[in-house]
């Protein structure tokens, strides 16, 4: 949960029937991209900071975001880190945010998307009618977890997931978020589907949407860091996390995949693309590849262990 500070204390917290939240907030006064990474503010941002467990990022318009934290410690960390990567291409400033029904409120415009053969919508935009019998509805309702549908990651691991017969299929969905993945591989026919979150807000986002779309009983959620939790392999796997993570930890996440089972990859960069088949190939084949703007997303094969052994 957050805490409040008052201003006025020095820092000290207090405790107050408000919550407030830690925030940074970052403009790009020229303009610009950086030439190396040609990249919208709202992605170059939101790759910087992923790894600091932000909740939301919020477009305050088309020069300025303010990202929104649990708590200062992560905020400040962030902060080190976008002046590290932007230098003075960006300014930077932290403030504290009280809740005021914020999230709903920066939300309420969003409109349903469709992503191959599903419809991704908020409560207030549900197709009366889908446009096809296969159509798939996934309700995200406006909260505090990435994953509305609306971002190319997103987006693309969705279109991942419909490359694969899921039919009867467990799914491990790690960096769950709003859950919208899980519960997108349950309608897509899997069995079941684990989300893993170490974002407790997020978490809480996520059954919300797990239960008004009425798939309690097939998706499962869990606290932690996936590297500390004892997890079964699963056929499926789908992790819309940043390429950097995703590179990082690829002997561990190939691990939780069974021999000749899946792995669809999201939140990738192109110029982390390189990095990343590199560390995925000696265990895996890539079998669906697509692009959204500087955005890829993947689908691999693990090899089976004769051919590993083999190789």
């Amino acid at each position: 949960m957050p805490t409040t500070t008052d201003p006025s204390s020095s820092g000290s917290e207090i405790f107050l029937d408000e919550p407030t939240w830690a925030a940074l907030d970052v403009r790009d006064p020229a303009h610009r991209t950086n030439e190396a990474a040609p990249l919208p503010l709202f992605d170059a941002i939101s790759a910087v900071v992923d790894d600091f467990a932000p909740f939301a990022i919020e477009e305050r318009d088309r020069h300025a975001l303010r990202v929104f934290f649990t708590s200062e410690s992560d905020r400040d960390a962030a902060l080190a880190a976008v002046q590290l990567a932007c230098g003075s291409e960006v300014e930077t400033s932290t403030a504290t945010v009280a809740d005021d029904e914020w999230a709903r409120c920066s939300q309420a415009d969003l409109r349903a998307i469709r992503v191959g053969r599903v419809v991704v919508a908020p409560p207030w935009d549900l197709p009366v009618k889908p446009q096809e019998i296969t159509d798939i509805v996934v309700e995200i309702l406006p909260a505090l977890g990435f994953g509305s549908g609306h971002h190319q990651t997103t987006r693309l691991a969705l279109l991942g997931l419909q490359q694969l017969d899921l039919g009867q299929l467990q799914v491990l969905d790690l960096g769950t978020g709003s859950g919208v993945l899980a519960i997108a591989a349950v309608k897509l026919g899997a069995a079941r589907a684990c989300g893993v979150d170490r974002d407790q807000d997020a978490l809480a986002s996520a059954r919300d949407s797990v239960a008004v779309n009425g798939v309690a009983a097939q998706v499962e959620l869990r606290s932690g860091d996936v590297s500390k939790l004892h997890l079964d392999q699963v056929p499926v796997l789908v992790a819309n996390l940043t390429g950097a993570t995703l590179t990082r930890a690829a002997a561990m996440i190939t691990t939780l995949v069974e021999s000749a089972g899946h792995l669809v990859l999201s939140g990738i960069l192109t110029k982390e693309e390189e990095a990343l088949v590199a560390a995925y190939r000696e265990h895996a084949d890539l079998v669906w590849r697509d692009v959204e703007d500087e955005w890829v997303g993947m689908v691999w094969r693990k090899r089976p262990v004769s051919a590993v052994d083999a190789s």
